[in-house]
């Protein structure tokens, strides 16, 4: 008989995976466009970040037991092997699987196995997490299997050293190269996450925060369906005298309890490492100078730093912690999220202030991603029965019956009861149109400022734009391949991409005029604040106060109006031209660019002016010459 645990937990694992049913199909039939919230500002959401590079980190349990089992001949640890590679095959197998959706064009996912790109990160890290998917599928046969294909797996376990050696140096390779990746990004992560040291932060904590799920996995999988190995049982001692009366109950600790305590250790000691690269980075590279406690990025960045490592290793530290299975629990889960929310603070909030724009998922994007993780989960629970991965106990050390726990194969079979069935018939009935019906809208991004979208391309080589900034039809066709010709190659960019954002190269309008009728306040002040610090190298518990001197007069007010001239500092590299006479472009206000509408309308008039009366034409200045019906 079902056990009630079980049954709540599968129905809503059920009910997650429908759902992610029906936005990943709304994803494929509408785009990425209609779905999400992604924008080119806040390109990567939680399918990269949390799915890929999340899922990605906690699965290195499987090459961390591989290596303390059949390198370092640990024996101890030979009990959790086997859930441990269950774990990296699945992770990185619906990591894979949540990319898949993240990509633009899916039918394009093989491209990189026949189109090298051997400068890009990226490309490293596509095949190193495809191959090590493979290792670890091929490390997970066996459990599948079991008494089945005997051949194979013999085969299969004699490979198995070697098999672990290849898959603990592509799992060590590409974590330090999704480290390396964001090494690119310089001006645009914020200072409290960015580091030269970031590839060694990535692989530590994912080391340490895999074991550590493992952990948490053990011990909710025990509290669910076989307690005994994990929180062991009550004995009831004889009566202590011949009179009679109650006798003691002592109880008897987990037989698995001690593993996990160990393994526990070796997590601990890891993290402890990730913590002193942490501490020493921000005291070397300057870091704790960012720390503002009334910046919400410090403390994410703090609660970053806590989950991960500071819990972790202050309750595995303790005797008391590491013994029980309530502090163990706390310490893996407390490991886990940190490594999760480590990475959704590299990977998205950390660009927040630098997009001036922040992103929320979509509900399509959150029932996607969570559906994938609750479909590997019903995977794992289904192998984890089927296989016994965690083994079938043992007697009771009293001489009696051990408790009888329903299996778990009882409510999931191969071919599951009628029960079970209608249940599960009846929650797709109902979530399967609930959530088409929920997810089918058109998707608004979230952001600071009311929505301009970049140009529509109309074909492959985006030859051809449709400007539509605000989305409601009314739209212009411009030929962006025919006026750079006309214009002089590309060394016409900054003709009409007049002003670039620093050290970028014609940078796209809608970046700048970020709302179709009102000027944008575009200026990033703390922004400026951290960059003049840094330059001028000042000093302090909090050096961007005191840059405020450099741009604004000593004794006067500190106003955007009393502020030096951007000039002064911007004139080189925000590459500005003004081949034309466009009226205050002469003199642009870079703190209030102007509106989309009226932006376009002097670049585009003023320059068909220009051209007619060089010409010697007419009518290239009116609406009908642009705005017309193509």
């Amino acid at each position: 008989m079902m056990t009630k645990r079980a049954q709540i937990v599968k129905d809503i694992l059920w009910t997650l995976v429908f759902w992610g049913v029906a936005a990943g199909a709304l994803r494929l039939w509408m785009g990425l466009g209609e779905t999400t919230h992604l924008s080119d500002a806040m390109p990567w959401g939680v399918w990269k970040i949390l799915n890929m590079l999340g899922g990605a980190a906690l699965s290195t349990s499987g090459f961390m037991l591989g290596v303390l089992v059949y390198v370092l001949r640990r024996e101890r640890f030979r009990p959790l092997v086997r859930p441990a590679i269950l774990i990296a095959a699945l992770g990185y197998g619906s990591s894979l699987f949540a990319l898949l959706f993240d990509i633009g064009l899916p039918h394009r996912f093989w491209h990189p196995v026949f189109m090298w790109n051997l400068h890009s990160f990226l490309f490293e890290v596509f095949w190193c997490v495809s191959l090590y998917f493979m290792i670890a599928a091929l490390e997970a046969l066996p459990i599948v299997l079991q008494d089945r294909a005997k051949r194979l797996t013999h085969v299969l376990h004699g490979a198995v050293l070697g098999l672990v050696i290849v898959g603990a140096s592509l799992s060590t390779l590409h974590h330090s190269s999704l480290g390396s990746l964001f090494l690119l990004t310089p001006q645009r992560l914020h200072a409290l996450w960015y580091s030269p040291l970031l590839p060694l932060m990535f692989l530590l904590s994912a080391f340490g925060g895999g074991v550590m799920f493992l952990i948490a996995v053990r011990i909710v999988y025990a509290w669910m369906f076989d307690p005994e190995p994990v929180f062991g049982w009550v004995s009831f001692a004889p009566p202590r005298n011949v009179c009679g009366g109650k006798g003691d109950e002592s109880p008897t600790p987990g037989r698995e309890l001690p593993t996990l305590s160990s393994l526990g250790v070796i997590a601990a000691v890891i993290l402890a490492l990730y913590l002193a690269v942490k501490v020493f980075d921000s005291l070397w590279y300057g870091n704790w100078r960012q720390i503002d406690a009334s910046r919400w990025e410090t403390w994410l960045w703090l609660l970053d730093l806590t989950l991960t490592a500071v819990i972790p290793v202050v309750l595995i530290a303790v005797p008391a912690g590491r013994r029980s299975v309530v502090g163990l629990l706390t310490a893996g889960a407390c490991g886990a999220a940190g490594l999760v929310l480590n990475r959704l603070n590299v990977g998205v909030f950390g660009f927040f202030a630098d997009a001036g724009s922040f992103y929320f998922p979509s509900l399509a994007e959150w029932s996607l991603s969570l559906g994938i993780i609750a479909g590997a989960a019903l995977v794992y629970l289904w192998l984890a029965e089927r296989a016994r991965i965690f083994g079938d106990g043992a007697a009771r050390p009293d001489g009696g019956l051990k408790a009888a726990f329903e299996s778990f194969a009882q409510f999931w079979r191969y071919t599951p009861g009628v029960s079970e069935f209608r249940r599960h018939s009846l929650i797709a009935v109902v979530m399967l149109p609930l959530a088409f019906a929920s997810l089918s809208g058109h998707s608004e991004a979230v952001s600071g400022f009311p929505k301009i979208e970049p140009p529509i391309g109309l074909d492959a080589t985006r030859a051809r734009l449709r400007l539509d900034g605000d989305r409601q039809g009314e739209s212009t066709v411009f030929n962006h391949a025919s006026h750079q010709q006309r214009l002089g190659g590309e060394q016409s960019c900054r003709v009409c991409h007049h002003i670039s954002l620093p050290n970028d190269k014609a940078t796209p309008c809608w970046r700048c005029h970020r709302q179709m009728n009102e000027a944008t306040d575009l200026f990033n002040h703390f922004g400026h604040m951290e960059r003049v610090a840094a330059k001028e190298k000042l000093g302090g518990l909090h050096p961007a106060n005191a840059s405020c001197v450099f741009c604004h007069e000593s004794g006067g007010p500190k106003l955007s109006e009393t502020a030096k001239p951007c000039l002064e500092c911007h004139k080189e590299d925000m590459a500005i031209v003004y081949p034309w006479d466009f009226g205050d472009y002469k003199k642009p206000n870079l703190h209030h660019p102007h509106s989309y509408r009226e932006a376009m309308h002097k670049l585009c008039i003023g320059c068909h002016r220009a051209k007619q009366n060089e010409l010697g034409k007419t009518g290239m200045d009116e609406c009908g010459h642009c705005h017309r019906k193509d």
